[in-house]
């Protein structure tokens, strides 16, 4: 089967509106919440903003370093968070890597390819605005 999921209106600071690929989930560690999350074909691991990580209660691993368009680098933690992902009854659950800034950064909750784009064949149909999900492995389906 395949998730059929829209891109969704975003205000930027210019006032413009743009549409972002941003996929609703649910995240956790010892607690589990609802969030959005743009999902980012660019982004080599999933970043999580340091007061979701606090609120869902991640374990912290290795010290690693972020960088991105500036290149300039920023200290975070390891961590593995699960995820539940999809639509109707096709809900999978799995646990992906990602990496949480040491100190509290102005940054949306990223879904990067590793760990998660490895479990679908993902297009992004820019002229609709769409994004699909097909499944290509057998990973827990939990509905």
């Amino acid at each position: 089967m395949t998730i059929s999921l829209r891109y969704r209106p975003v205000k930027i600071k210019s006032g413009k509106v743009i549409y972002k690929p941003i996929v609703p989930l649910i995240i956790g560690a010892r607690n589990n919440i609802h969030a959005l999350a743009i999902l980012d074909s660019g982004s080599d691991i999933t970043i999580i903003p340091r007061e979701i990580a606090d609120e869902i209660g991640i374990e912290y691993g290795d010290y690693n370093e972020i960088s991105g368009l500036t290149g300039l680098p920023i200290k975070s933690r390891e961590a593995k968070i699960k995820i539940i992902f999809g639509k109707g009854h096709e809900i999978y659950s799995f646990t992906i890597p990602a990496l949480v800034p040491s100190i509290k950064q102005d940054i949306p909750l990223i879904i990067g390819r590793i760990g998660f784009f490895n479990h679908f064949k993902i297009t992004f149909i820019e002229s609709e605005k769409r994004l699909e999900f097909k499944k290509i492995d057998n990973f827990n389906v939990i509905r």
